[in-house]
């Protein structure tokens, strides 16, 4: 048993990792629901804070991954999954970065809609990585995995649907470009989830 809850720490370290993705996604929906030109420095500063925290996490579980004997997986694809899920962490804070660095004033009228569909992106990416102790049963992995998938395409088409009406509906460039930079910085996120579970799928087959 003592074997088990081992071994079990690198599958619990991705959803630890991943919930930090949730707390920021949270953080980042909560204050454009409120948007304010004027709030934008502390929604970056609130979301750096939990961005950081996960890069910290991320650390404490390299550094035990590197003393560890033997691993339950390839030592290199828990690095490369762990690396995955930090990127996901850094592109939604990138988001709340740029929004303060450009000092946007507004946000297009679509954005709520990309922020969920962004944000169910990465609940569903918890829900793989809640489930990796189950790796080698494809009956789980494989419609938790195209959940995802099937998110990240929705959100492609999206965004090409709502970048081409602003192209359409707009004269004024500076809010074409506006929307079309909003919405590629969310459907970016969705595109991080996909890498994900791309790399958990490489585990997956390896470990069948």
């Amino acid at each position: 048993m003592f074997g088990r809850k081992k071994n079990n720490y690198f599958y619990e370290s991705f959803e630890t990792l991943c919930s930090y993705a949730i707390k920021e996604i949270d953080v980042l929906k909560e204050g454009l629901e409120n948007f304010s030109n004027d709030k934008l420095v502390e929604l970056k500063n609130n979301v750096h804070t939990i961005e950081h925290d996960a890069d910290v996490k991320k650390k404490e579980i390299e550094e035990k991954l590197a003393k560890e004997f033997i691993t339950p997986i390839d030592r290199e694809d828990i690095f490369v999954l762990l690396d995955n899920i930090d990127d996901l962490c850094d592109a939604i804070e990138e988001i709340s970065f740029k929004l303060y660095i450009r000092n946007y004033q507004s946000l297009p009228s679509k954005t709520p809609l990309f922020v969920e569909e962004s944000r169910k992106a990465i609940f569903a990416v918890y829900d793989v990585l809640k489930n990796f102790e189950h790796i080698n049963d494809k009956t789980i992995m494989d419609p938790l995995i195209s959940n995802v998938l099937d998110i990240e395409e929705s959100v492609d088409k999206i965004y090409e649907l709502y970048v081409h009406n602003l192209y359409l509906e707009n004269k004024d460039y500076d809010y074409i470009r506006l929307g079309e930079r909003v919405y590629s910085y969310f459907e970016y996120v969705t595109d991080k989830c996909r890498d994900i579970c791309k790399t958990v799928l490489i585990i997956m087959y390896k470990n069948l």
